[in-house]
């Protein structure tokens, strides 16, 4: 068997090097009657349907192109299958605007090394390592950003009599958030040495409900249990560059990415337990819990805010969180003076877009947060800080860690 795979893999590339060849020949226009790439292909090999015939001819056009030097070595060897050589194609189509220019060639490279290990699949599920590790600036949280537009939750539709069905669309740090929330409740709950017989997507459906359950019970009081735990491992250069990211630790989530600005807003205001690494993957700072607002805090930010901060937003204040003015990452102090309301729909934008907000007092002594929504704003006015320099009705919101 393990022969005949090899003798499969060289086939097929001598069968790329032919159809690389043909092109260049323009053999497919010299037949009569003139024929496509593809029908040439269907025409010399019998065993190609119509599907095969056309991966193997955009493997060979891409094949072709000078660029590709390193897919036309992996597939004419037969390294690199058709299959796998046609997904990393795509791969890097979406990749490559996103990448450093001198990083292309890695990449390249990388793709053709996993290839010749592992499936098309495994390929695929490379993408997120590959922009974290090579993407430009903020490629990462962008793709996060545009992922976050396509979340949403069906309506629902009734599939047996009284049994529904609902579609939900989320994003990755969305994922993270729902798994660490339902993992712990959907584990097997066996009664009296009874075994819980429920089937798996039972117990998360349940645990689902369970949730919200809770949630419903709390109302309009602030919560009197901690959210729940999302470990989190991420270099701290990274942290405070913004750079890299972040990886998951626990559930089904485990190994998965988090981007630099989805950590730093899970920072605000959930019980994430920051595990901060140096530059030899040594534990540097195991953070605390306590670290993070505590109830007391939210209640007077709720008194203080009464709703979401942000402008035009009357979300509210159950269903906000805490924002650190001056983030944590940055040295802000958890407390309420470094603090503002935002609904979680305005906390992703004030991280995602930078955003800069600070407590300003009237003559009265009424406090209230404004926001200056220019595109990275937050930036200027931490250089400020950084600086000494400062706006004189936002002093009180910058102490320092």
């Amino acid at each position: 068997m393990e022969t005949l795979g090899e003798l499969s893999a060289v086939a097929e590339g001598a069968e790329a090097a032919i159809t690389i060849e043909a092109l260049d020949r323009g053999e497919p226009a010299l037949q009569a009657p003139p024929q496509t790439a593809r029908e040439w292909v269907s025409a010399h090999h019998r065993r190609y349907a119509v599907a095969g015939a056309s991966r193997l001819v955009r493997v060979a056009e891409a094949c072709r192109e000078s660029r590709h030097r390193i897919l036309r070595d992996a597939v004419v060897s037969g390294r690199v299958s058709i299959g796998t050589a046609q997904v990393a194609l795509s791969e890097m189509r979406l990749l490559k605007p996103h990448l450093n220019p001198e990083a292309v060639d890695s990449v390249w490279e990388g793709l053709m090394t996993l290839g010749e290990c592992h499936d098309a699949r495994t390929v695929r599920r490379l993408r997120e390592e590959l922009l974290a590790r090579y993407g430009a600036e903020g490629s990462l949280d962008d793709s996060e950003e545009r992922a976050a537009r396509g979340v949403s939750l069906s309506s629902g539709k009734e599939i047996a009599p009284g049994l529904w069905e609902y579609l939900l669309r989320i994003s990755r740090s969305g994922r993270a958030v729902l798994e660490a929330a339902i993992g712990p409740l959907s584990a097997p709950a066996p009664v009296d040495g009874e075994p819980d017989l429920r089937p798996h997507d039972q117990r998360r459906a349940e645990a689902l409900i369970a949730v919200i359950g809770r949630a419903q019970a709390a109302g309009d009081r602030t919560w009197s249990s901690t959210k729940a735990q999302v470990f989190v491992t991420v270099s701290l250069e990274d942290l405070q560059r913004r750079a890299g990211s972040g990886r998951l630790l626990g559930g089904l989530t485990t190994g998965e990415l988090a981007t630099p600005e989805t950590v730093r807003r899970w920072a605000c205001d959930a019980t994430i337990i920051p595990t901060v690494l140096g530059s030899r993957g040594e534990v540097v700072d195991l953070g605390r819990a306590e670290r993070w607002f505590t109830p007391a805090q939210i209640k007077r930010l709720w008194l203080r805010d009464r709703h979401c901060t942000y402008p035009g937003c009357d979300a509210p204040a159950s269903w906000c969180d805490a924002h650190h003015l001056v983030h944590w990452a940055d040295g802000g102090a958890t407390d309420i003076t470094n603090a503002a309301l935002l609904c979680q729909r305005h906390h992703t934008a004030v991280h995602t877009q930078r955003f800069h907000g600070w407590l300003d007092r009237d003559h009265h002594g009424g406090e209230q947060v404004v926001w200056d929504r220019t595109r990275g704003a937050y930036d200027h006015a931490l250089a400020r800080l950084d600086s000494g320099l400062d706006r004189a009705s936002g002093d009180d919101t910058h102490h320092r860690r």
